[in-house]
């Protein structure tokens, strides 16, 4: 049985598969020759799973989503105080490539290239006189800094590279124009290879979702367990990236999607829920800010039909689930005769209970529900345990309900201790919107319409049940 998670992706990545506006990004020859089809879409969960559909595996140049990363290293080598003495952290309200520097003469913030093309000369020697090898040993550093966001190694796209350093007119004249102000402390060309050469590393959506997890984590990557950077320094990237991040399209984004993200022209969106996940998505054709179409779309469908919004009011602990055991070392319930109590004691460690807390949204149900498959060998009954939940919503609920529908089919048998009728309550307020739990669902689940047969108000007549249902196989046994 396909996973729940990945049913609702492939729908909203078919929902936006038919929007062909837009254009590649054709001031560049390289990025012109893409394949303007292509599509991916990665997420990656706080404990480093990740979910991969369409053209996640397909490398792309990372352009604008390094803004960043780059950002960070300043922060890291040269201290916050120092970092917003040169470059500011106000949304501009104009595109990404306008010449645009605030009343004193800085970049108004580093997502936009002038503060980017800056950010890059902070890691450079503060001389006029920079050699290659002190760009080529800059280079190694971010090349590094960024494979350990990603948790892979990285490369550069020599081709992209050579195309971007060939006809960037523009960008040279916003390093000339920093230049002309005193502001740079290196060699404006120096810093134009750098920001060159970041602006052509490679990624996919799964390296995107990677990144978007480690900022999510406070700076530790998910995936290979290595703080990248501090948790004050992911504080400060999601910020700048919530309000800037996007551009003149920042406002928008804010108000519908709701996730701190960067785009790059090269049709890749990275997205981050703090605490939670981080998103990659990729598609070429861009609208007229600069963004993805599709990844735009993509993103606004994610965070409205998961509730993935980072200012939803309902917010679940990043510890859903508060403890796992088993009933070996609780006594069999007295109603039963010896005969059968006999029987029970044997097989106590295969009623399995989990007790869960916090609100209950997406991130929190999709960790639940791989935990509960993934250890679908180790039990016959289980017993998920909500006292503790005070609000589940229309896709939690419908992932949680649905392990029911796997259990049956193996064999097992599905519980809910539900005293305060939490789940009750969501499945009538949501009875009559079937868009809400049926959104992506499997082919299997679609329609279904979570009935709750083994739902009891305590524990012990949860066990009850459990010490039915494996007697019943005792006996027909």
């Amino acid at each position: 049985m396909r996973s729940l998670v990945d049913g609702y992706l492939s729908h909203i990545m078919d929902e936006c598969h038919s929007d062909r506006s837009g254009h590649v990004a054709d001031y560049i020859p390289e990025l012109a020759a893409v394949d303007p089809e292509g599509y991916g879409l990665s997420l990656c969960v706080h404990d480093g799973h990740t979910y991969s559909h369409g053209d996640s595996a397909t490398a792309f140049t990372i352009q604008s989503v390094s803004k960043p990363l780059t950002y960070a290293m300043i922060l890291k080598k040269h201290g916050a105080a120092a970092v917003d003495a040169k470059i500011g952290v106000e949304p501009s309200g104009e595109a990404f490539n306008e010449i645009s520097v605030d009343d004193r003469r800085r970049p108004k913030n580093p997502m936009i290239n002038a503060g980017a093309i800056f950010a890059a000369s902070m890691l450079l020697p503060p001389t006029r006189d920079v050699d290659a090898a002190a760009v080529d040993a800059a280079f190694r550093e971010v090349l590094e800094f960024y494979s350990g966001c990603a948790g892979r190694h990285l490369v550069m796209d020599e081709e992209v590279y050579a195309s971007e350093a060939a006809t960037g007119s523009r960008n040279r004249a916003i390093a000339y124009m920093l230049d002309s102000f005193g502001a740079l402390e290196t060699s404006p060309d120096a810093a134009l290879d750098l920001y060159y050469r970041q602006c052509s590393i490679r990624v996919t959506t799964d390296d995107l979702a990677g990144i978007g997890a480690t900022i999510a984590n406070g700076g530790m990557n998910p995936r290979t367990g290595r703080t990248v950077f501090s948790n004050e320094t992911a504080q400060r990237l999601l910020s700048v990236m919530t309000t800037c991040g996007m551009y003149d399209g920042a406002g928008d984004w804010v108000t519908s999607v709701g996730l701190p993200a960067k785009s790059g022209v090269g049709g890749g969106i990275l997205a981050v829920l703090p605490g939670q996940l981080g998103i990659g998505v990729y598609s070429p054709r861009l609208d007229e800010h600069g963004n993805s179409v599709r990844g735009v779309e993509v993103c606004r469908h994610l965070s409205t039909d998961l509730g993935l919004h980072m200012f939803n009011v309902t917010r679940e602990s990043r510890v859903t689930i508060r403890s796992v055991y088993d009933l070996a070392d609780t006594p069999v319930s007295a109603e039963w005769g010896e005969q059968e109590r006999s029987y029970l004691r044997t097989c106590r460690d295969k009623i399995r209970v989990y007790e869960l807390q916090g609100d209950l949204t997406f991130a929190g149900a999709e960790s639940v529900q791989r935990r509960l498959e993934a250890d679908i060998d180790a039990y016959t009954v289980v017993i998920v345990e909500i006292s503790r939940i005070g609000v589940i919503d229309a896709v939690a609920r419908t992932m949680v309900l649905s392990i029911k529908r796997l259990l049956d089919d193996s064999g097992r048998r599905a519980a809910l201790v539900d005293p305060d009728g939490v789940v009750r309550a969501s499945v009538d307020r949501h009875r009559d919107d079937a868009a809400v739990p049926d959104l992506g669902a499997p082919p299997e689940l679609r329609g279904f319409e979570p009935s709750l047969p083994h739902v009891h108000s305590t524990m012990d007549d949860a066990v009850i049940d459990a010490e039915t249902f494996l007697l019943k196989h005792y006996y027909d046994e």
